[in-house]
């Protein structure tokens, strides 16, 4: 009973010793009520009646001084969403199909890549994508898909900002080759090797056979581990902006590839934006050696951008056409922040919807069809229009006084008249685009001549400048001075166009063509320089040189004859289509040139928000204490914005204890008050943040409080800066 008692004892001191909190490294919490057994789960139903979905309402407001019937509210809206939603189609289509030839090369590069034939060099390919980073990214994004459908393979883009040295590069090619796609998304990497309670779940399934330890996260073997078990046939690392990293850094890493390479299968895809020489000078001659590249052209972003704006102007389905102030305003823009295709197309959206959601006479194209569509205000508002003012004004200089009484008085007639000069202003833009079609093929026709963008064109001719350029009178010079095969061919891709009568022209070129003698050498007009020679006279003892017609074959007469006739058909077309929309009747309603709200949204004011926000706190907190009906000073108004309030009453030269003094009184409500070191703390913060805004020059570095205001030894005074406009230099830590 001894020996048994002695073991019950032994036991028990054990456990009081295990239960001994300073000797154990954790802790487990089972409260003594809880079950033992976990109850089975059921299935909540809920007995609340579900909520009916919302309905849609209306992001439309009442125009017409807020008389504007809810229904025609309704229609505005509806418009907007069928005319873009059929834009938005065109354009997101075609540009998904911009970069469709550099994927297939690119992917057929990938998926085709056979190692043995690279003799121990990695396969590369450098894409000359241009200089718009943002481009590089959306086509980087679309390889990345690409490749990831139709391979087994594994796509790792790393950005500049993931690159500050080899480890923190390694580590993440690392992690996003372990995280497996149902994951949603990327774990994070801890630096601590040590807490196995910092380990992420990506490094915890790659340990090392000896012991269980695990590898450094910057080791590719866990690289190798994961491509093995998943059955990679290729790593594909994608550098998107690849000329922002140093050049030390690729260096390092193509060598650690290059040790790698007859365990790990990678591919490397570089985006540049100079050139191929360019990226490789910037590289050492042993990594140059490491690497076996293929170079990819990318169509440039400026022919994207010119392809989109064309298309989206094109559109057969489309009732809205953007002005020349706004295209050219939009255009500038692009090539100007080097921005991608698609902020072209939110800024086509935003125009659209400015046109809708601004104008009430936007109903009339797509719904003025009986006389009862159109409400009384309607009418008034086009009877205000400029354009209608216009034709009002020529009616009566052509002593139209009947008719202008009838449009004031009859809203019946009116409305027949918008119905009719609807229809013939839609009509006039497409003939209007349909002859900017006409010179962008004749263009590509001449070899001599660098073509002129289609939005160069559009802009002029949507500014009534076109028909009077010098444009159309270099064009037809250069259709006259053609050859008979440039010609002909010229005349093929025009016979696509209905309204050019060219169809007799072009057969009497066949026959004129297969009639001559000598039809490897091609027949010239009487335009042409060839036909032009220089006669030497003296005159008084004067060289004067004067030029000559040469004498010209048959063959050449009848060739001239038919080039005169071809320019005067496209004079004639040109002189008929290309009109001044500016001068169309209703114009207002299917024509969009406003600049300030593209002005307003798209172009970034942070002195001008900023400023505003410290002089009208009350606008922005929109709190209950800050009253916007006083304009004063309030206590209650942030620190910065009382001391900027003041800042702007001050001269060039800011008196620091003064404006000390003034703010002290604003907060505290008593100079001689009791918080003057939560005031204090709170003036040094604010004056702290004006030096930050680049308002004031040279703010105290360190402040020592005393009472008689002697906080501020070694400078009393501050420098007023004066700042046009620059923006602001948010790239500087704010002082500490």
């Amino acid at each position: 009973m001894a020996a048994s008692g002695e073991t019950t004892d032994l036991r028990s001191l054990e456990t009081d010793f295990h239960r001994d909190p300073e000797h154990k490294g954790c802790y487990f919490f089972a409260p003594l009520d809880t079950p033992v057994t976990r109850p089975t789960k059921r299935r909540k139903i809920s007995k609340a009646p579900q909520n009916p979905p919302p309905s849609k309402t209306l992001s439309f407001v009442p125009l017409l001084e807020g008389l504007e019937k809810p229904e025609f509210v309704k229609a505005r809206n509806d418009a907007f969403d069928a005319q873009w939603g059929k834009q938005q189609e065109l354009v997101e289509s075609l540009l998904e199909n911009a970069y469709t030839n550099t994927l297939n090369e690119v992917a057929n590069f990938v998926n085709s890549v056979d190692f043995e034939s690279y003799d121990g060099r990695i396969p590369t390919g450098f894409i000359v994508a241009g200089p718009s980073i943002a481009v590089h990214h959306e086509l980087f994004d679309a390889i990345s898909r690409r490749i990831s459908n139709e391979d087994a393979a594994t796509v790792i883009v790393v950005n500049s900002a993931q690159a500050n040295n080899l480890k923190t590069l390694l580590k993440h090619i690392n992690q996003h080759a372990s995280v497996q796609p149902t994951d949603g998304g990327y774990s994070g990497v801890s630096e601590d090797r040590h807490q196995a309670s910092a380990c992420p779940s990506w490094e915890k399934k790659w340990l090392t056979p000896l012991q269980g330890s695990r590898l450094l996260n910057y080791d590719l073997q866990i690289l190798d581990q994961q491509i093995k078990s998943r059955g990679i046939s290729r790593v594909v690392l994608s550098f998107p902006d690849s000329e922002a990293l140093e050049g030390g850094l690729l260096a390092d890493l193509i060598a650690v590839f290059s040790s790698w390479r007859d365990r790990i299968p990678f591919v490397l895809l570089f985006g540049v934006a100079t050139s191929v020489d360019l990226f490789q000078d910037k590289l050492p001659k042993t990594a140059s050696r490491s690497l076996r590249g293929v170079k990819f052209d990318v169509a440039q972003a400026e022919d994207t951008l010119q392809l989109v704006f064309k298309s989206a102007m094109l559109n057969v389905h489309k009732a809205l056409w953007l002005g020349p102030e706004l295209s050219r305003l939009l255009l500038e823009r692009q090539r100007d922040h080097l921005q991608s295709p698609r902020s072209l197309i939110r800024a086509l959206q935003y125009a659209f919807m400015s046109h809708f959601f601004a104008n009430p006479l936007s109903y009339l194209l797509p719904h003025c069809g009986s006389k009862d569509s159109l409400q009384r205000e309607h009418y008034e508002a086009i009877r205000n229009l400029p354009s209608f003012r216009r034709f009002a004004d020529d009616l009566l200089e052509s002593k139209g006084f009947e008719s202008v009484r009838r449009l004031l008085d009859d809203d019946s007639f009116l409305h027949d008249l918008v119905v009719q000069r609807l229809n013939q202003g839609q009509e006039a833009l497409r003939n209007l685009v349909n002859g900017l079609e006409i010179i962008d093929t004749i263009q590509a026709c001449i070899p001599s001549r660098t073509p002129i963008p289609w939005s160069e064109l559009y802009t002029k001719a949507m500014s009534g400048e076109l028909s009077s350029s010098t444009i159309l009178k270099d064009i037809l010079l250069s259709v006259k001075k053609m050859p008979s095969d440039d010609l002909s061919a010229m005349l093929d891709k025009l016979s696509g166009f209905p309204s050019l009568s060219i169809s007799k022209s072009r057969q009497d070129l066949g026959k004129l063509i297969g009639q001559s003698k000598n039809g490897a050498v091609p027949l010239r007009s009487e335009h042409d320089i060839r036909h032009e020679s220089l006669r030497t006279t003296i005159v008084a003892q004067k060289v004067e040189l004067n030029k000559q017609k040469s004498n010209l074959s048959k063959q050449d007469t009848a060739y001239s004859g038919i080039v005169n006739h071809v320019a005067a058909i496209l004079r004639e077309s040109f002189s008929s289509s290309l009109i001044n929309p500016q001068e169309l009747l209703l114009h207002e309603s299917f024509i969009y040139d406003l600049k300030s709200p593209y002005r307003d949204v798209f172009t970034p004011k942070p002195r001008f928000a900023i400023e505003r926000a410290l002089s009208c706190p009350h606008d922005y907190l929109g709190c209950s204490c800050c009253d916007a009906s006083n304009n004063g000073l309030s206590s209650t108004q942030p620190p910065t914005a009382i001391l900027y309030q003041l800042y702007l009453e001050s001269g060039a030269l800011i008196n620091i204890s003064d404006l000390w003094s003034a703010f002290q009184t604003i907060v505290s409500g008593d100079p001689q008050g009791s918080d003057e070191q939560l005031a204090l703390a709170q003036f040094y913060r604010a004056l702290t943040e004006l030096r930050q805004l680049n308002e004031i020059q040279s703010p105290p570095a360190f402040i020592v409080w005393t009472k008689q205001m002697e906080a501020f030894p070694h400078q009393k005074w501050s420098i007023r800066i004066s700042w046009p406009g620059s923006p602001f230099d948010l790239t500087r830590p704010i002082p500490s």
